[in-house]
């Protein structure tokens, strides 16, 4: 928000339910966001659950926030957030077709759920002018349980991404990338030359490295190709060789160790470190 506030954009962050919970509102507003748009900010909603007014809801706000600005020539950046993915799983179930033998309020109808309330929003977008002027990035925060046999499940880290708009020309990117990496693209594909305080890089920068970093409980794991290699406290870092799971299910070992390799394990411990002192003394600002 801070970066893009120069350029005079208009930063919003969307949530269904109210934004106080996590710390949410204070950490968007510390951050610099002009503004929140919770649950007390949806006047009669169609359908509220524990966790707040369903992502149906939330989709058809944000494109009548977005229509509004656009046709104000306000440029905006917004992060909408899903609630639908959360216990105990209560959404508007006429909305999709149910999956068979699995209960209503289950993981699965969830997650179709929130696939059916993007794949609205985009329905929305689509038919509106701003839509060719807008870079959407659909994202995962996290998997939905990180678990498995080895010291960090890496495969279980994997998360599904999608960059869209109006102007950009579709293709796969096969190699490595992080949730800093997809923030880093986004800003490059708006075309703006700035600066900012983002530990990735954009997939078209030429800084860009197949390299990832993972926090799995008190260990911090450090992916360079199909290396891994892994750090914890009170304990000697090791080095891994990654192989890729044959498929989505496949939960076995997939981390085979490997000879140490010194300055991998030393670049782990110099990201732990200076992330966390960049982040104590405020030296990202």
């Amino acid at each position: 928000a801070s970066a893009l506030k120069p350029f005079g954009y208009h930063t919003t962050f969307m949530y269904g339910g109210e934004s106080r919970f996590d710390n949410m509102r204070s950490w968007y507003l510390g951050n610099g966001f002009d503004e929140i748009i919770d649950q007390p900010c949806f006047e009669n909603p169609t359908f509220v659950a524990p966790w707040g007014v369903c992502d149906g809801d939330l989709v058809e706000r944000a494109n009548e926030e977005f229509k509004k600005m656009h046709s104000k020539n306000q440029k905006f950046a917004t992060v909408m957030f899903s609630q639908s993915n959360h216990s105990p799983f209560e959404y508007p179930y006429e909305k999709i077709e149910l999956l068979k033998d699995v209960p209503p309020n289950s993981v699965k109808n969830a997650v179709k759920y929130a696939d059916y309330a993007i794949e609205r929003f985009i329905e929305l977008a689509k038919k509106e002018p701003y839509y060719k002027d807008t870079v959407f990035v659909i994202v995962a925060d996290h998997n939905v349980r990180v678990y498995g046999n080895d010291l960090v499940p890496v495969d279980m880290f994997r998360i599904p991404a999608l960059i869209l708009g109006g102007g950009i020309k579709p293709f796969i990117y096969e190699k490595i990338a992080s949730q800093p990496d997809v923030l880093a693209t986004a800003l490059d594909l708006i075309g703006l030359d700035l600066t900012y305080p983002i530990m990735g890089h954009s997939i078209f920068s030429d800084k860009k490295q197949n390299i990832s970093l993972m926090q799995f409980h008190t260990s911090y794991a450090l992916r360079v190709d199909d290396k891994v290699t892994v750090i914890a406290p009170n304990e000697k870092p090791v080095t891994f060789t990654y192989k890729n799971p044959a498929t989505y299910l496949d939960k076995d070992n997939h981390l085979t160790p490997a000879p140490n390799d010194t300055e991998l394990e030393k670049d782990a411990l110099a990201f732990v470190v200076t992330l966390d002192y960049l982040y104590e003394k405020k030296l990202y600002k």
